[in-house]
This record gives structure tokens, sequence and C-alpha cells, in this order.
């Protein structure tokens, strides 16, 4: 396929959107806090949620349309490494998919997955645009994520229509994750929430956390994005996570996620 083709090369994306392992490993509830598109490019991707496996290989996709708990298995080919694109989008971009689609009835019934898989075939045109966009061009990017969106809607892939806005808890974690090693406190959060101390502690207890298992889990789930998509040390994966010592961010990791870093870690 010439589209997956152009794509291997990832001449035009951050380098974050690409998935590679070196290695065959499964992760234990990794968090998605963001709608998420995934697209094979080598190798085999499992995926659970629940007690449902679903599978993927190059050619299809999958996307994980609400926020939530998913086991994942990466496969590498017997040619080479497991590869994959995967696109998130924001809860901005989503609320405008949400308004165009509504003043179209049948595209914007949504059916009620939380995960959907299909060919690639007809998200190939908005892929491609995707593609095309300079890595420093915010406003482009937006725009073909944009096309992205309403392209899965058309293929009749829009469970993402009836996702929930996100939780403070995934909001706070989206936060972190943008800054993982600053000294985070409880007041930071309060500050941007606008909310107080007592408030903060109750709405997150409502919602089965609180701030240092929230702040643990951006640190640790930016980790693993870091191992995934970058080459470099553990010990700099672990200090740009907020660790002061390696052993620590395994220790953390292993618990976590149910394996070492070194297992994911791009050699």
């Amino acid at each position: 396929m010439h589209l997956l083709a152009s794509v291997t090369q990832f001449a035009a994306l951050p380098e974050h959107a690409t998935v590679v392992a070196q290695q065959h490993y499964r992760l234990h509830a990794v968090s998605c806090d963001l709608p998420l598109l995934i697209i094979p490019l080598q190798g085999h991707k499992r995926l659970r949620c629940g007690e449902q496996w679903l599978d993927c290989d190059p050619g299809e996709f999958l996307m994980l349309h609400h926020p939530q708990q998913v086991d994942i298995e990466n496969l590498p080919a017997s040619d080479g490494p497991y590869r994959a694109l995967t696109i998130s989008f924001s809860w901005r971009l989503l609320e405008v998919a949400r308004s165009l689609l509504a003043m179209h009835p049948a595209a914007a019934s949504s059916p009620a997955v939380s995960i959907s898989q299909g060919a690639l075939t007809p998200l190939e045109p908005a892929l491609a645009a995707y593609l095309a966009c300079p890595a420093d061009d915010a406003l482009a990017i937006d725009h073909a994520s944009l096309g992205l969106l309403l392209a899965l809607a058309r293929a009749g892939h829009n469970g993402f229509i009836s996702a929930s806005d996100p939780s403070l808890a995934a909001r706070a974690r989206l936060l972190i994750a943008a800054d993982p090693a600053r000294d985070w406190k409880s007041a930071d959060l309060e500050a941007r929430f606008a909310i107080s101390s007592a408030t903060l502690r109750r709405r997150l207890q409502e919602e089965q956390s609180n701030f240092r298992a929230l702040l643990q889990e951006a640190r640790l789930h930016h980790g693993l994005q870091l191992l995934q998509t970058h080459r470099q040390p553990l010990k700099s994966t672990a200090a740009a996570c907020g660790y002061s010592s390696l052993a620590s961010f395994s220790r953390a990791f292993a618990q976590r996620f149910g394996l070492e870093p070194s297992a994911v870690a791009r050699h």
C-alpha cells in the first residue's frame, strides 16, 4: 500500500506519534485519557478491553473512542520490529467534530461502542493530509486531525460522539503529563482548576483517586510513551518523568504495567 509505505518514513510526523517495539511484550491496564487512533504499520497489535481481545494488522486500524484502560500486546514482524502510528484527539477538537456532525443526523447517530476496528482504506485521504502537515504547524495539524475524525464518522466509526468529557483526574493527568518532571503540588491543580483544597480531595476521592496516585499515573504513562518512541538511556527516561533514581522508576513501572522498563525500551 503506497500510503503505508509513506507512513513508515515518518518524515513529517513528530516522533512521539511513532510506537516501536523491538521485542514482544504485553502491558497491563494502560490508561487512555483521550480518544486514540492506532494504525499498525509493521507487526501485529493485540488489545484487550474487559474480556474482549481485538487483533489488528497493517492495513487496519483500531479506534478507542472513550477514555478507558486496556491491555496492550505488541508483536514484532518476522522481518523487523512492531511499528505503529498513534494519533490522539483533544477534547477541544472532539467538541468541534460533534458540532459539525450534529448538522448531519445520519453521520451523528453514535453506536454504543468504546472501541471499533476497520480497514484503513476509507481513512487514507484524511490520513495522507495529516501526514503532509509540517510538524511545527499546529493549525494545520488541528485541521487534519479534525478531518480524520470526520472520516471516521463517515466510515461508521463515530463512537467518539458519545464520549464523556474528561474527569477531573483525567484532566489533571493530562496537565501533569505535559511537564512530568516538575515538582507538582496539589496547590498547582487547585489553582489550575479554580477549586479549593477540600474540593480537590473530595472530587478525586469520588473518582477513586488522589493527588499522589494521579501524579504517579501521569509520570509512568509519560515514561511508557518515551520508552516506546525514543532511544535514550533508561536513567534519562526516569529523570524526564520526575524520578530521582532509575531503581524507583523501574520498581513503580513494573508494579503498574507488569513488566520492567527494559522490556519496552527501544534499543
